[in-house]
């Protein structure tokens, strides 16, 4: 009695992505994806491929149909998280995410160089912003350089003592849409 073996070999091509000065390389299972795309340019084409809607990638994923569009046309910052989701919904390597930014760093980034900034711009010496806030000049310094984040009690002094908005010292800029 013979046996015959048959090898079925799933082809398997590569397809890099390049997003924010990062780079990855991923295997898929379709020759159309075989190529050099920027993030937001895959995200469409990898959508139109399976023949979705921006509407259907915000209902399977949980993110707002206009951040789906604007991380498509590359109009807004693409998060890990966003990342992480549609990975996952859509049966993606998980290692795209690492392409996203990471927005809890993001933020401490932000809050650091805008305290440097105010001070700066105020001329004022960190041991007199430590002496408003009631905390020592190395703690105000660790706030300065992002190894610390204060508390929001202090953050909201803070905000008083440069007179800014909480939402300034944390990079939050929000445009109210008006309805006509």
């Amino acid at each position: 009695m013979r046996y015959i073996i048959v090898w079925v070999i799933k082809m398997r091509y590569n397809t890099t992505i390049k997003y924010e000065n990062k780079e990855i390389t991923v295997k898929v299972p379709n020759k159309a994806f075989e190529r050099t795309f920027e993030l937001p340019e895959f995200l469409k084409f990898y959508r139109q491929f399976r023949n979705l809607t921006i509407e259907h990638v915000h209902l399977y994923t949980d993110y707002p149909t206009i951040e789906c569009q604007a991380f498509e046309d590359g109009t807004m910052r693409i998060p890990q998280s966003y990342l992480k989701t549609f990975a996952m919904v859509f049966n993606l390597p998980a290692k795209i995410k690492h392409l996203g930014y990471i927005q809890e760093q993001e933020t401490k980034k932000i809050l650091a160089g805008r305290l440097q900034e105010l001070r700066i711009k105020t001329e004022t010496p960190q041991i007199a912003v430590a002496c408003a806030l009631g905390v020592a000049r190395s703690t105000y310094a660790c706030y300065e350089s992002g190894k610390n984040e204060p508390d929001l009690h202090t953050l909201i002094k803070i905000a008083d003592f440069f007179h800014v908005s909480l939402d300034y010292l944390v990079g939050r800029d929000f445009h109210e849409e008006q309805d006509d």
